[in-house]
């Protein structure tokens, strides 16, 4: 049986595309990893909609405050009103704070579960498997692609918020004026837009630079594990020359990223600001006009203030979005590998016996290579000691590690006591 093995991926295997089965897969997992933790994640959930509650109220009774206290010299309101707004202050605060909390909490819960189901599978791989995947590329997944997951999920909370108090706030100004309301609402998809060829620009780049650090780990733990043999042949100049290309690889790959970002990161900023400007000079004109009250004005004014931050959060969420899916395709293409040698269905339970082993018509090669062992028949008699001996690259080591099938035979069978050993748990095996 052929296993598979993890797959390098460049920039150029890739397609400038969100709907890529890279991304898909990717997605699935996040999406997957927040479903089996759905009271943190509804906690979460609670948490931003007391904030959303607060962020609406807020400019509404400030605003309110305005045209009915403060305009009609009515003092006796001023009070009760202004403690309203702190109140209102105090329950936007507890939002936060729940939902930071809960935010956090649900990101490192699921980067903890995903590191000790990926340590778990790769313990369960046959060593055909660690033969031809390096340890630099299982370190990376388990390091840098979960950070980039984690870094999502803590952000995640925050952007679903976002999204729908800025739908609502967009509501709510064009229930106070229409016109200045559908204003204000233009930045939105004039940002998504944004968004979204940022994505698309970046999705190869991400993918790419996460295979590089992959890469870069490999080349390290080769030359520290096998130190003595760097330094017995000299080998450290070529040593020093592959880690300056993947550090030039890596370089290159990572700066493309930066420059889509210098050039993207200033529209993020930028667009909510227009859209600011625009209302405050369009709103001074129709306050002049008499068309809304300074009250609502200033209602409009605060809501702005108070989505911009909502906005760019929302922009880089989506931004970041590529890279942290590329880094769960990688870990979600880990976790697909099937162990190649794994229990039978049905196990059977060893009977008490004196534990004779015997190989019959036992055959073995490596994958890709020629025969190691033909037609091995041999009988090891319980309670008994063998010595195999025989010059380096004989066998020796892989005909024991048959025995307790870290590898499995090629053709013939192995069995203790009359019992083929696939028909064993490994545990009892």
């Amino acid at each position: 049986m052929v296993s598979p093995t993890l797959k390098s991926v460049t920039a150029n295997d890739l397609e400038v595309r969100l709907d890529t089965p890279e991304v898909r897969i990717g997605l699935g997992l996040i999406v997957r990893s927040i479903k089996n933790h759905r009271s943190i994640a509804s906690a979460t959930i609670v948490g931003s909609v007391i904030w959303m509650v607060g962020a609406l109220s807020v400019p509404y009774a400030a605003g309110f405050m305005i045209d009915n206290a403060i305009r009609s010299a009515r003092s006796d309101l001023l009070m009760p009103w202004m403690v309203l707004v702190i109140g209102l202050g105090i329950v936007l605060g507890l939002g936060i704070a729940f939902r930071r909390y809960f935010g956090f909490k649900l990101s490192y819960r699921v980067e903890t579960n995903l590191r000790n189901r990926m340590f778990d599978h790769i313990q369960r791989q046959a060593f055909s498997f660690h033969d031809e995947t390096s340890t630099g590329q299982l370190m990376s997944r388990a390091s840098s692609d979960l950070s980039q997951v984690r870094m999502l999920l803590a952000m995640l909370p925050m952007t679903l918020a976002s999204t729908f108090l800025l739908f609502a706030v967009i509501v709510v100004l064009i229930i106070i004026d229409p016109f200045l309301g559908s204003v204000a609402s233009l930045v939105v998809p004039l940002l998504l837009f944004t968004v979204f060829r940022f994505a698309k620009r970046v999705i190869r780049l991400s993918f790419a630079v996460q295979e590089r650090h992959a890469e870069l780990s490999h080349i390290v733990e080769e030359a520290v594990t096998g130190i003595q043999v760097v330094k017995a042949y000299g080998q450290e100049p070529n040593e020093q020359i592959r880690l300056d290309i993947a550090a030039l690889a890596i370089y290159r790959d990572s700066f493309g990223l930066a420059k889509h970002r210098a050039v993207f990161g200033p529209l993020f900023e930028a667009i909510p600001s227009l859209a600011s400007v625009a209302v405050l000079w369009i709103g001074g004109v129709r306050v002049i006009q008499g068309s809304i009250t300074p009250g609502d004005f200033v209602v409009f004014t605060l809501y702005l203030a108070a989505v911009i931050v909502p906005l760019r959060i929302t922009a880089w969420f989506f931004a970041q979005l590529p890279r942290a899916a590329a880094a769960a395709s990688r870990i979600e293409e880990l976790l697909r590998i099937e162990p190649e040698i794994k229990d039978s269905l049905n196990p059977i339970l060893l009977s008490p016996g004196p534990g004779e082993i015997q190989f019959h018509e036992v055959g073995f090669l490596y994958r890709g290579g020629a025969p190691v062992l033909r037609d091995v028949d041999l009988t090891i008699e319980g309670g008994t000691a063998v010595a195999f001996v025989g010059s380096s690259g004989a066998g020796k080591t892989t005909l024991a590690n048959l025995i307790p099938r870290f590898r499995d035979v090629t053709s013939g069978e192995i069995t203790i006591d009359g019992v083929n050993i696939r028909l064993l748990s490994l545990d009892e095996l």
